[in-house]
């Protein structure tokens, strides 16, 4: 594959995401011309050229693409690193798959499995790793975290994982068990877990109060206890004694809410804490729900080699599915920094919210010898878009994939001058 196919390739799957085109196959009646320039030609690929070439791209460019577009992990004393595992369903019956267990779904069924890396500080995916369903979350963890620790370049790494890696014992220990790093995970709701914790005496527990889910809503209580659980280590055949931290919830109707947190490398921090820590997790999983609706990552192309001679083990291939997700991976990081510049009231935005008030923006393109002009017709937001566009228009903005082309961005002639009258209202205000 050549370097101008490779480009359009990468541009079409990243753009795609951006503006929310749900699948490849859409490509069949995508005809804008804007899209055109910003996939890198003068015509939108078909979806045949496109999904063909996301199927021969070598998995070694996509490696050295995730390893040249990762967000840096800058130096710090520690990093809280959350890794978990997503399931993309396979409704296949050709190939002979292996299964796996679909959360979502609640049954073991053919799937594919995409595992990022999530740092919770900055709130960015720092890598990815796809896998055929069966393969646990211990496998792809030692694949994650070498790459991670050096990355980190002597930090501690505080890595948190769901009850999916607390299932084998064994495996979690191994993941554990490493001298710069402490490991979190939610404990599996289980009766013979919380009948022990019942038996925890009054003066284990400490009483907590949070705030509740609205300004005018009463503080929820809740009760914290730091006690040891014995878990059987089947490599060594011993019982290793494990710090966990139990939070009971008291609610308004019913029973309590109990959860449980086992902690490994870390004897001294505050029971909370580790708590609060602990939740931070839940921004890796609105970050997921934000890949699968509005990058919609589960139309991934499939790992399985669909020219397999034997349908029976067809076999796994990494390229494809790693360099779609991956790109959306990026495309929401894109859309996250964008909503960055925009008024607080778009902070932490969903994607369709910005391609509703500012990416599916009619306009004008004007192709000239050595310049792109865009003329927008903007339905409000004149302000902010006035912002936008003196702050790109002042950068001297190129676009490398359409010959060193400056971008000017203008506003068509009424929007301009209604900005005219917001101005002149202002100062005569003052």
């Amino acid at each position: 594959m050549g370097p101008d196919k490779g480009l359009r390739v990468v541009l079409s799957l990243f753009f795609k995401a951006v503006v929310g085109i749900p699948r490849i196959f859409h490509f069949e009646t995508l005809d804008d011309p804007g899209f055109a320039i910003l996939s890198g030609g003068e015509r939108v690929l078909s979806r045949q050229v496109l999904g063909g070439l996301v199927r021969r791209v070598p998995l070694a460019g996509v490696r050295r693409l995730m390893k040249l577009t990762a967000p840096s992990v800058e130096r710090d004393e520690s990093h809280t690193i959350s890794i978990d595992e997503h399931a993309i369903a396979k409704f296949t019956r050709k190939f002979n798959l292996r299964k796996g267990y679909h959360t979502i779904r609640n049954k073991h069924m053919k799937i594919e499995k995409i595992t990022f890396a999530f740092h919770t500080g900055t709130r960015k995916l720092l890598s990815l790793i796809a896998t055929r369903g069966h393969v646990g979350l211990k496998d792809i963890a030692d694949k994650l975290l070498p790459s991670l620790r050096r990355r980190a370049r002597g930090a501690q790494l505080r890595v948190v994982l769901d009850a999916g890696a607390a299932k084998n014992h064994g495996e979690l220990f191994a993941l554990a068990d490493h001298k710069q790093q402490v490991t979190l995970v939610r404990v599996p709701r289980r009766p013979a877990y919380r009948k022990q914790w019942q038996r925890l005496s009054s003066n284990q527990w400490r009483e907590l109060q949070e705030e509740g889910p609205y300004k005018a809503a009463p503080p929820k209580v809740v009760h914290v206890a730091n006690t040891l659980m014995t878990l059987h280590d089947p490599r060594t055949k011993t019982q290793r004694n494990v710090r966990t931290v139990v939070v009971r919830e008291k609610t308004k109707r019913g029973k309590e809410r109990w959860h449980a947190l086992w902690v490994f490398g870390d004897d001294d921090s505050d029971c909370w804490n580790l708590v609060q820590e602990f939740r931070t997790r839940q921004h890796h999983e609105q970050t997921y729900r934000v890949l699968l609706h509005d990058e919609h990552v589960d139309t991934a192309s499939s790992g399985y080699d669909k020219k397999s001679p034997n349908p029976a083990r067809p076999g796994f291939k990494q390229n494809a599915i790693t360099l779609y997700s991956w790109t959306a991976a990026l495309a929401t990081h894109a859309l996250d920094d964008f909503a960055t510049t925009l008024p607080d009231a778009f902070r932490r935005a969903h994607p369709r919210t910005l391609r509703r008030w500012f990416l599916n923006t009619p306009a004008n393109l004007f192709l000239g010898q050595g310049t792109l002009i865009v003329e927008l017709k903007p339905r409000g937001m004149l302000e902010t878009w006035t912002r936008l566009i003196n702050h790109v228009n002042r950068a001297a903005f190129r676009i490398p994939w359409l010959g060193q082309r400056r971008l000017i961005i203008s506003l068509e002639t009424k929007a301009l001058s209604q900005v005219r009258k917001l101005d002149l209202i202002r100062k005569h205000a003052r």
